[in-house]
């Protein structure tokens, strides 16, 4: 039985792809030009980062018509946002950090961590908090 994508270390532009699919899309469909512009790239490049998500088994994808998430990539969008904006309200809850330097700090630190016993304990030393500093919700760990 594979492995789930989680504990795979997927490159930090598979996580952009898959937090910018869910961010457009939820669990619609995403174009090609909304991720292209979201993450400021070519749709060239976007493209041929989608059929090798696609071929991860991370989104489904029609050239042309955009993304979709599969169950394994919601999933894994899913738990990479929760690990983000656990980081930014640890950030500014409990280090100081400023509103301006909060949501690049977390970008920097999110690619750095992924242990998830590290991540649950930052939430239960948050009170397992359900939204974040801007007011969106933290996903549940399940």
């Amino acid at each position: 039985m594979d492995e789930p994508v989680r504990h795979r270390r997927p490159s930090s532009s598979v996580d952009d792809y898959l937090k910018a699919v869910w961010e457009l899309a939820g669990e619609g469909t995403a174009s090609t030009k909304s991720i292209a512009d979201k993450l400021r790239l070519k749709p060239a490049s976007v493209t041929n980062m989608l059929a090798r998500l696609h071929e991860m088994g991370l989104v489904g994808y029609e050239r042309y018509r955009g993304a979709a998430l599969t169950e394994s990539g919601r999933s894994e969008a899913l738990h990479l946002i929760r690990r983000h904006r656990l980081i930014e309200t640890f950030l500014l809850e409990r280090l100081g950090y400023s509103w301006q330097e909060v949501h690049e700090a977390a970008q920097k630190l999110e690619h750095a961590v992924f242990d998830e016993r590290f991540v649950e304990r930052m939430a239960e030393h948050l009170g397992h908090p359900e939204r974040d500093p801007y007011g969106a919700p933290i996903p549940a760990a399940d």
